[in-house]
């Protein structure tokens, strides 16, 4: 009996199914397949060879710019106990969009600062231990906040500025020394 399946004569012989003998050009297929395999074969080890010598020419990282920097000044960084310095942070946005930005001024213990003042936007607030402010700022733009401390005892003030996308825990900080004495 013959019986035709997926494209194969079969026959029946007692029960059991044969295949018919195989013709010459079926026995060219596992030489294919061994074709097939080489040139899978050359081709990832090409794409290793590819991604060795990736790997090998890679420059190493550089630090990347945080999204808003923060700096700070202190004029003059050194006084006697009575008088007076400015204090200046000033915060950048060195991305290509328009940011929400928030700042500050950590103020140390004995510092007391006052007369605080803002550029581009910031209205300050001053809250004792920090003074801060937000605002919006356009690529490249900078705003700065300013206070005047006049410290109540001798030795070294350490301020700190912060500057962050608004709402956001990532901040870009910097630290000066005010010596008192």
């Amino acid at each position: 009996m013959l019986i035709r399946k997926r494209g194969v004569d079969t026959r029946v012989r007692a029960g059991r199914r044969e295949r018919p003998p195989r013709s010459p050009s079926s026995r060219e297929v596992p030489t294919m397949g061994k074709t097939r395999r080489r040139t899978r074969l050359l081709g990832l080890t090409a794409a290793a060879a590819f991604a060795a010598g990736a790997i090998a020419s890679a420059q190493p990282a550089q630090a990347a710019t945080p999204p808003v920097v923060s700096t700070i000044a202190i004029v003059p960084a050194s006084i006697a106990l009575g008088d007076s310095a400015q204090v200046t942070a000033t915060a950048t946005n060195t991305t290509s969009g328009r940011l929400a930005v928030s700042m500050g001024i950590d103020i140390p213990a004995f510092a007391h600062a006052r007369n605080a003042a803002g550029t581009n936007g910031c209205t300050p607030r001053l809250l004792g231990t920090i003074t801060y402010c937000g605002v919006n700022l356009d690529p490249g733009a900078s705003a700065t906040l300013t206070i005047t401390s006049t410290p109540s005892a001798t030795g070294t003030l350490v301020f700190t500025s912060y500057g962050r996308i608004a709402y956001t825990g990532t901040n870009d900080t910097d630290t000066a020394t005010l010596t008192v004495s």
